[in-house]
């Protein structure tokens, strides 16, 4: 039996016969393992290399070059800010200080939020400046007031199929 789900180990197959070679379908199986369980483990990487033959340097190679991949589990929500010149300019500074703040008054209160906030480089929505991504949805001309609305609208939100996905796999391993 795969260590992977099904639905998962069809995704890895079919991104190992796409390319021309093994290592080429790295990027694409790290992004559908983190699509489903929201980061990835070292179990992961071992049975990627044990069940599909890719080589767990050439995966750690990848994972550690690009900031991308998550290497421990995260909050249901990443909050990332473009910082590059553009965002810059239009005051992504001052969103990531708002949103830091709003973090660490929560944790002063006693209550934890749901987010992970990174400063990020470009998001390539330089005319929209500044710009946000949280997990997969992009968000523009966020100033620290729309963020904080944002913050509110997400924390509403039912978590992420992933986070929940994570947050499950966490509670079977502490078991």
């Amino acid at each position: 039996m795969s260590y992977f789900s099904e639905e998962l180990n069809k995704v890895i197959l079919s991104y190992l016969t796409r390319f021309e070679t093994k290592r080429s379908s790295i990027l694409p199986i790290l992004h559908a393992i983190q699509d489903e369980k929201d980061w990835i483990s070292n179990e992961d990487i071992e049975a990627l290399e044990k069940e599909h033959g890719l080589s767990m340097v050439d995966v750690r190679e990848v994972m550690t070059f690009y900031t991308m991949y998550r290497q421990a589990p995260p909050k249901p929500y990443r909050f990332e800010v473009c910082k590059s010149i553009s965002c810059w300019l239009m005051g992504a500074n001052d969103t990531i200080k708002a949103l830091r703040e709003e973090v660490e008054k929560s944790i002063k209160e006693g209550k934890e939020l749901p987010f992970e906030i990174h400063a990020v480089e470009c998001l390539g929505q330089c005319g929209y400046a500044p710009s946000t991504l949280i997990n997969k949805d992009r968000h523009n001309y966020v100033t620290p007031e729309k963020a904080l609305s944002l913050m509110k609208e997400y924390a509403g939100k039912p978590l992420p199929k992933a986070a929940v996905n994570c947050a499950n796999q966490l509670k079977q391993t502490s078991r």
